[in-house]
């Protein structure tokens, strides 16, 4: 049995800089570990994921780093229009998944972070996000 497949430390640090840096937020880590993925990063808002980071075996061999993201159905069909990184979700019809590579645009990311977030918390800490 090959070892679980690792997301590489800094994208991990990135995610969680990005996500740790919105109101209120928590993270949940799953270590049930298997070979064919890695550690699980749920960051949540009032016990609601908005964000999944995860890694595993692609069938050529190499790690796949995803994160899943909550998006409204306009925005998700307009990301997966465009293709790779975009692809859809199994967790549900308003998640996306977002492949990141070497060549990942942070800034895009960091918005899809948001715009996920702000689908879950309440007015309140959306509205600081505002301000």
């Amino acid at each position: 049995m090959s070892a679980p497949v690792e997301i590489p430390e800094d994208i991990v640090e990135r995610i969680r800089t990005l996500c740790l840096a919105l109101p209120e937020v928590t993270v949940r880590i799953d270590e049930s570990r298997t070979s064919a993925r890695s550690t699980a990063w749920s960051f949540d808002i009032r016990q609601r994921s908005f964000c999944l980071l995860v890694a595993w075996e692609h069938s050529s061999g190499k790690p796949v780093t995803v994160l899943v993201l909550r998006a409204r159905p306009e925005e998700r069909d307009a990301l997966l229009a465009l293709g790779h990184p975009f692809h859809p979700s199994r967790a549900g019809r308003d998640r996306i998944a977002v492949v990141l590579t070497d060549g990942t645009d942070w800034e895009e990311i960091r918005e899809l972070v948001t715009e996920s977030y702000r689908m879950l918390a309440p007015k309140k800490l959306t509205a600081l996000l505002d301000m």
